[in-house]
């Protein structure tokens, strides 16, 4: 029986090391890469953003359609990849770069990108969740100040013990092609506070 696993695993390995999962970086082929270069938004595209580290899209005035993102008309798709990856989100002629991004939503309206909510995987902690704002607010147009009575406002709710959780937002960005909202959620149990970045067409 352990001979028999072992040639089992080893049939595995040589399968594997002849895939194009263990290519280094294996070109994208039509059904991961829509016609722009955007990740095509579905299982296969992700799969492709899995091994290349990189996720890209674009939004707003030049952007690929639902259909050609492999998305339906009204839908939405969610992932979250196997490592942090990096997010790269063309709006006109403008590039905004998202690094250590665990997952994502996409969302579509008559037809096109309305939304995309990405899930960065950065320190799960009240502290760590406002730095990593502020430290994004300057590149995403957003006044940081918004931020300044958050802890306060935080310390209110604990002290209410009234609800299971606090929200918050930065922005959304104002004059730009993009419009850009961070949003913060403290669950007062775990006091994990996960954080999330959207992205909408401008206008």
């Amino acid at each position: 029986m352990l001979v028999l696993i072992i040639a089992g695993i080893v049939v595995a390995s040589l399968a594997i090391q002849g895939s194009w999962w263990a290519l280094d970086r294996p070109a994208a082929s039509d059904d991961q890469r829509a016609s722009d270069g955007s990740t095509m938004l579905t299982d296969t595209g992700f799969d492709y953003v899995n091994v290349s580290g990189t996720f890209k899209v674009r939004i707003g005035e030049g952007a690929v359609s639902a259909a050609g993102l492999g998305m339906p008309r009204d839908g939405e798709k969610s992932a979250e990849f196997r490592r942090p990856v990096r997010a790269v989100i063309a709006a006109d002629k403008e590039l905004y770069v998202l690094d250590d991004v665990s997952g994502l939503t996409a969302t579509t309206v008559d037809g096109e990108l309305a939304s995309i909510t990405f899930v960065p995987d950065v320190t799960n902690n009240w502290t760590g969740a406002l730095d990593y704002l502020r430290a994004l607010a300057p590149d995403l147009g957003w006044d940081a100040a918004q931020l300044d009575p958050l802890t306060a406002q935080l310390g209110e709710f604990n002290r209410s013990g009234e609800g299971d959780t606090f929200t918050a937002q930065i922005g959304p960005s104002e004059d730009g092609p993009a419009k850009i909202t961070g949003n913060i959620l403290f669950d007062r149990a775990s006091g994990a506070t996960p954080v999330t970045i959207t992205f909408e067409p401008a206008g």
